[in-house]
């Protein structure tokens, strides 16, 4: 290859790999739900270590006022580390989140698979 063909070739693979990333499509997080609250803080207000336990999180603590309030995401297992990395929700993942829990029969253990499009801050839930 020419020299002077190598800047070419560099800015056409960034503007491939660009277009790649920004139209990249719906992918799905399987995980547990949590409010940003106590996943923020690692430990919910039950007393569930969400970096290793997130079934523990009950649907009681997802519901306490301030918990609701901070909105929800999902907790999704790290295969490298084996700890949770926690993903907030969009407002329509937050509402689809309240009406889940709030028609439950499940106390504890809520373990869901969510399809969105990751952004910068949160998952644009479809």
């Amino acid at each position: 290859m020419k020299k002077n063909m190598f800047p070419v070739v560099i800015v056409f693979l960034l503007v491939v790999l660009f277009q790649v990333v920004a139209f990249a499509g719906p992918t799905e997080h399987i995980g547990y739900l949590s409010d940003v609250k106590c996943a923020v803080k690692g430990t919910a207000g039950d007393g569930a270590n969400l970096q290793t336990n997130p079934e523990k999180h009950t649907v009681a603590c997802m519901k306490m006022p301030g918990c609701a309030a901070s909105g929800y995401g999902v907790l999704v297992k790290d295969e490298k580390g084996g700890k949770y990395v926690f993903h907030k929700f969009d407002a329509k993942g937050n509402e689809i989140a309240k009406k889940l829990l709030n028609t439950t029969k499940r106390t504890d253990n809520m373990n869901i698979m969510v399809k969105g499009v990751m952004s910068k801050d949160a998952i644009n839930v479809e």
